[in-house]
């Protein structure tokens, strides 16, 4: 190999190395833990705050609901009122309430379904969730 064909290597690493750093710092800011839910047939909800908690937003994955929703995870604004935590997105240009939750238990609403689904917050499950994980997945399916 040549000097150029040396230094040519050295600086191809340099810059792969250099755009890795760049973007794990590209990487936003989510809570510690993740907080899941568990309900009827196998469902899982698995929520993680993405961002500062002043934006008021979560990360949500559906596990094992019959819907298109299936194993999606998707950025909702989260509402905390002083009875209950609602989690919702855009569905057809409205504000869809997808999760409702009050004291530990919830209503778990998807687009086309014509009742909730009940679920309730699963500590076992909460501690098997993977923040940085689950961050990874949600920003490689961007």
């Amino acid at each position: 190999m040549t000097i150029f064909g040396k230094g040519a290597a050295v600086l191809a690493m340099l810059l792969a190395v250099a755009s890795g750093l760049v973007q794990a710092q590209e990487r936003p800011e989510v809570a510690a833990k993740v907080v899941a839910f568990a309900g009827e047939q196998g469902i899982k909800v698995w929520t993680l705050r993405i961002g500062a908690r002043s934006e008021n937003q979560a990360l949500v994955q559906l596990e094992g609901v019959d819907h298109d929703w299936d194993m999606r995870i998707q950025r909702m604004d989260v509402e905390k009122t002083s009875s209950d935590t609602r989690y919702s997105t855009q569905v057809d240009g409205k504000k869809f309430v997808v999760l409702l939750v009050r004291n530990g238990w919830g209503e778990l609403y998807l687009p086309g379904e014509a009742k909730p689904l009940m679920v309730g917050y699963d500590n076992s499950l909460s501690e098997q969730g993977n923040a940085q994980a689950f961050l990874t997945d949600y920003l490689k399916a961007q």
